[in-house]
């Protein structure tokens, strides 16, 4: 019996493509094809665009950053927003004289830091590191861009804003459920109260 598996990253692009009646590749790298290059570039940009909203399957809250030897805190390679817990702290990220992006103290006007930073970062990961729920909407609200891009008009609908919005809603909920999952098991008192609770 065949399992289905996730959706990848060359699926996604070659979706792309048939849209605009275009044959397959068989590689998301250089093929010497300019659309399928584009349609590569565009689901990328697509990714990294939904994932700067902070869904919880790319979010980590209270990650320590650490000051390195000099005493500067770096940014994680991959990390596409980074803000401090304590909201009381005022700390940005900005490029640091020596060309890593790192933690900048506007009240102290300093980049060193003696102790570690608890943190709320936005991971940047590939297409391929997501949850199916996301890989479905990313691609098809590329392959609307993709489509519009290349056409000019809405006489080919493989990509419609419609279902675009129902996989975004589904991701939406997906994101509920599992934000409403963390909030049970990350407050001690609720958790407490639904393990103790006989049914």
């Amino acid at each position: 019996m065949p399992i289905l598996s996730f959706t990848t990253e060359l699926e996604a692009v070659n979706s792309m493509l048939g849209s605009i009646g275009l044959s397959p590749v068989p590689s998301v790298e250089d093929t010497g094809i300019e659309d399928a290059a584009r349609a590569r570039d565009l689901l990328r940009a697509t990714t990294r665009g939904v994932l700067t909203r902070g869904y919880d399957f790319n979010t980590d809250d209270g990650y320590e950053l650490a000051p390195g030897p000099d005493g500067i805190i770096r940014i994680p390679i991959g990390a596409l927003e980074v803000d401090a817990v304590d909201a009381a702290r005022r700390l940005v990220v900005r490029r640091h004289p020596a060309g890593d992006m790192a933690l900048w103290d506007k009240d102290g006007l300093t980049w060193l830091f003696t102790n570690s930073v608890p943190c709320k970062i936005v991971w940047g990961y590939e297409f391929t590191d997501l949850p199916e729920t996301a890989r479905a909407y990313i691609g098809t609200s590329a392959g609307r861009q993709f489509q519009q891009g290349s056409v000019g008009a809405t006489v080919l609908d493989r990509f419609e804003a419609e279902d675009e919005q129902r996989l975004l809603l589904m991701l939406e909920k997906r994101e509920a459920k599992s934000r409403g999952a963390n909030i049970f098991r990350n407050n001690p008192t609720i958790a407490n109260t639904v393990s103790n609770r006989r049914y």
